[in-house]
């Protein structure tokens, strides 16, 4: 038997679906439809107005200032990051059908949400359990002393081994000593001591695995390939449908920022990229998994909905104030108060790029360090 298979940004790029999801959205539902929206950066100025930075004017000094800034901040030199929010899915990773090779009543299921590891029972027909082992090869024949050897020997002779039944040399033939081996297992575990393991009596999966519901009820009669139980392994993933136009900011190997539905924020990486799927009268997207690097954040976390986070370079190596050091200048363009020893100059600049409450920009006198004028927090 086998189980089937950081702070807010200036620009803000979201992926928006029309359909309600659980919390704070009417937006999405289930895998994405998505629509992109870009909100250009504009900001206050301090004469007041609205100052919106595509300026290019050659940078000059325009004179001194008799007031100085209530507060300043350094020009940084860096790169300049915004970040694309995408709305994802929060599950257990590896769902899966689990299907009854045995006939017979059912006389046993676990409860949901518990965890079975190997050796343990995951269900029982006819008061007989059915036990987990670990492995990649599914059973489909019997164990039984004179069998032909196989991959599915060695993976028994593994798990038994690894539960303390060995004994033998775990290699893929069913010897006289791994059935001695067997024998003492199927005592142990409440079977008929027989020496042979009839197909259905073992499920193997790649590791534990968590009950996540239930296809049948206690007292149901059992035929082969009726569905029994839903699984899934123990860790979480998280499931986003990236639009096409974005697709190389989810490249495999990525570091994303998922953030939980109480505000926790959790670093993850891409692992998974599939290709692009489109749907009727949807964009198309790429669909993307991403897997966690702090497993316990999610700890107690069921299905849920998720905000995920990518980074989005907008430039590189350049010096930046934030956008409300800016100021509009009479003549035309945009300019900074620089402050040095208590003496305020305002110096035109040039305007580039912009991200996460930053903008980039050039002038004369401008380098790592200088102090602009900004207003008091």
């Amino acid at each position: 038997m086998a189980l089937d298979e950081d702070s807010t940004t200036d620009r803000e790029e979201r992926w928006d679906m029309p359909a309600a999801r659980g919390r704070r959205r009417s937006r999405w539902r289930g895998r994405a439809a998505l629509q992109f929206t870009v909100a250009v950066l504009c900001t206050a100025a301090v004469t007041g107005g609205v100052i919106c930075i595509n300026a290019q004017e050659e940078p000059t000094h325009t004179g001194q200032d008799a007031a100085v800034p209530p507060a300043t901040a350094p020009v940084v030199k860096g790169d300049l990051v915004s970040q694309v929010r995408g709305f994802g899915t929060l599950d257990y990773t590896g769902r899966r059908s689990l299907s009854a090779s045995l006939s017979g009543t059912l006389t046993w299921l676990p409860p949901a949400n518990t965890t079975v590891a190997r050796g343990e029972k995951l269900y029982a027909v006819d008061d007989k359990p059915v036990l987990l082992m670990y492995g990649s090869t599914p059973t489909w024949r019997a164990f039984a002393p004179g069998m032909p050897g196989g991959r599915d020997v060695r993976m028994l002779e593994e798990n038994l081994a690894a539960l303390g039944y060995g004994g033998f040399t775990v290699d893929d033939k069913f010897t006289d000593l791994t059935e001695a081996a067997v024998k003492r297992w199927q005592k142990d575990v409440g079977l008929p001591v027989t020496g042979r393991i009839e197909l259905g009596r073992v499920a193997v999966a790649p590791g534990k695995v968590r009950i996540a519901g239930t296809g049948a009820a206690v007292g149901d009669t059992l035929a082969p390939g009726a569905k029994l139980l839903t699984v899934t392994a123990i860790g979480h993933q998280v499931s986003v449908d990236v639009p096409v136009s974005d697709q190389k900011l989810a490249v495999k190997g990525t570091e994303v920022t998922v953030e939980l539905p109480d505000g926790t924020r959790t670093p993850g990486t891409v692992s998974q990229v599939s290709p692009p799927r489109e749907e009727e009268g949807k964009q198309p997207v790429v669909p993307v998994v991403v897997k966690l690097k702090r497993p316990k954040d999610t700890d107690g976390l069921q299905r849920t909905d998720v905000d995920v986070w990518l980074r989005k370079s907008e430039a590189k190596n350049v010096l930046s104030v934030p956008v409300t050091a800016l100021k509009a200048l009479p003549g035309g363009g945009f300019g900074v108060q620089v402050v040095a020893d208590e003496a305020v100059t305002t110096v035109k600049v040039t305007t580039g790029a912009f991200a996460d409450g930053r903008v980039a920009i050039s002038g004369s006198g401008i380098a790592e360090g200088v102090k602009v004028g900004v207003p008091k927090l």
